[in-house]
């Protein structure tokens, strides 16, 4: 059994209702279903083996609020910004679908799914398969698998149903133990995230820390506290060639542009 602390602790519960609810409202079997048959969507992974120190790839976030922030961007169109983060050039689009703590949800993923040319990946808090069916039925390309949620039996077979719809995951590691769980579970794109997800605390040495032990054939993504041109800068310096940004992208007062001068870095 996996031991939660902190705001994990909060989180987890609510999903768990989220997910029985949901499947009161469609069962899994229809939902699964649905889910196979459901056109591939564009390769995530190959959205972010295209990035290089030359043409770094960010992942721009669909974020509306965070516990940390409170509200980011409550009114935030979807589709509008989307369309934004199409026009900046970014590598992939995220949308967080947790609807009490980041005020997102799965509608707002069907949107972006549908109005973008770019892989989109599905950002939340995955404890159960039926989300996993959610995601590629909304057209996702890619879910976050956070490691420390989930055993390493849970990771292990989620990541190989993600690729058996046609996805693939995105990862997230927070140290080197949770590295090597990852690895061991067959992961190749690696969200490794600056932010304690217990104390919700950032510290961007923890990428760079993580970075020195990233075997060649694993793609690293930094996550979390990236807030301008400089922190890119210092990412491609630490072995980084792809970026997830939210909250500094989504406060931008000319979002594209924004989105280029990271690009440029």
């Amino acid at each position: 059994m996996v031991r939660l602390e902190g705001f994990l602790q909060k989180v987890v519960p609510v999903k768990q209702a989220e997910v029985k609810q949901a499947g009161q409202r469609i069962s899994l079997a229809t939902l699964r279903a649905d889910a196979e048959a459901t056109p591939p969507p564009v390769s995530f992974l190959a959205a972010m083996e295209k990035s290089s120190p030359e043409d770094v790839g960010i992942i721009a976030e669909v974020k509306k609020a965070s516990p940390s922030k409170g509200d980011i961007r409550p009114d935030l169109d979807p589709a509008a910004m989307a369309a934004l983060y199409h026009e900046g050039g970014a590598r992939a689009i995220s949308v967080l679908t947790e609807s009490r703590y980041f005020k997102g949800n799965l509608a707002d993923l069907e949107t972006v799914c549908e109005t973008t040319r770019c892989p989109v990946l599905r950002k939340d808090f995955t404890i159960s398969s039926y989300q996993i069916y959610e995601a590629k039925r909304a057209g996702a390309a890619s879910i976050l698998l956070i490691t420390t949620l989930l055993s390493r039996d849970q990771l292990s077979d989620y990541i190989s149903l993600v690729r058996e719809l046609g996805m693939e995951p995105l990862v997230e590691i927070t140290s080197e133990l949770e590295f090597e769980t990852a690895y061991r579970a067959s992961a190749r794109v690696v969200d490794i995230n600056n932010r304690n997800l217990s104390t919700l605390e950032v510290d961007q040495g923890v990428s760079k820390r993580i970075s020195t032990i990233l075997p060649g054939d694993v793609i690293g993504v930094e996550a979390s506290g990236i807030s301008g041109r400089s922190d890119i800068e210092k990412g491609v310096e630490a072995g980084f060639s792809n970026f997830l940004v939210g909250e500094s992208i989504v406060r931008a007062s000319d979002t594209a542009a924004f989105i280029k001068r990271l690009r440029e870095a």
